[in-house]
């Protein structure tokens, strides 16, 4: 509730005063730029985190009853604490991102969607509908987010590109050990699979003469010779025609 009556008020002031939010080429008053932060225009530092990540309100009503439900539901598994130290880590991040790039406007805007990613990894079969009749899972919207991360630290600006990695740093100090339980898990299950699956197409007989197995003659009749040393299996064709095998 704080951060989205923070958000609010300052689209409302926006609305009176367009250099809050300013332009792409023009950057605002509320965003964080550390070289003006420098300058004294200290405010930056916090304000940033209130500016709202669309100036459509149709859209911001929307993601912002998604956004109450989801940290409703993050601060109810984790306590509050815990879900105010992940914001604030995200924060920090940023604001430290900032100061690598400081002639360039910083914003909270991707730091908000890591909320979803971690509602999405702890609730990852949770459906959402969209446009409200296509039911879609979170897990599915979070990849897609991902995927948008991706691209925009792919295709943007070297600011852009640490502010995704910051903004994120907070999901992965999180649930970085998990998601690597997961790899591994999955690998070993992988692993396992293919292991059943080498013993499942094994032959149950190889004729220890000619080769011929289960696999190969399905119809062979396969026997083990008593006086073998071992268990020998043979076909009908080696079964009295083989030399004995010893142990000595």
């Amino acid at each position: 509730m704080f951060i989205i009556g923070g958000q609010l008020l300052m689209f409302l002031a926006s609305l009176n005063d367009p250099t809050l939010l300013g332009t792409p080429k023009n950057p605002g008053r509320a965003l964080l730029i550390w070289d003006l932060v420098l300058t004294g225009e200290v405010w930056r530092l916090l304000t940033f985190f209130f500016v709202p990540f669309t100036t459509d309100p149709i859209f911001l009503l929307f993601a912002y009853l998604i956004f109450y439900m989801m940290g409703n539901a993050l601060e109810a598994y984790w306590g509050v604490v815990r879900y105010n130290v992940f914001l604030w880590l995200g924060a920090v991040l940023t604001i430290a991102a900032a100061g690598i790039v400081r002639e360039q406007a910083f914003s909270a805007s991707f730091l908000q969607g890591t909320v979803f990613l971690a509602f999405a990894t702890i609730n990852p079969d949770f459906e959402l509908r969209l446009f409200f009749v296509l039911p879609v899972k979170v897990k599915w919207l979070a990849m897609i987010q991902g995927a948008g991360y991706l691209l925009a630290m792919l295709g943007g600006a070297w600011s852009v590109t640490l502010m995704v990695l910051a903004s994120v740093g907070n999901y992965l100090i999180f649930f970085g050990p998990q998601l690597l339980g997961r790899v591994r898990n999955t690998a070993r299950r992988a692993k396992w699979e293919r292991q059943q699956l080498d013993i499942s197409t094994a032959p149950r007989h190889t004729c220890t003469t000619c080769g011929v197995d289960s696999n190969v003659d399905p119809k062979m009749d396969f026997r083990y010779c008593s006086q073998c040393d071992g268990e020998h299996a043979y076909c009908m064709a080696h079964l009295k025609d083989h030399q004995h095998v010893s142990a000595q």
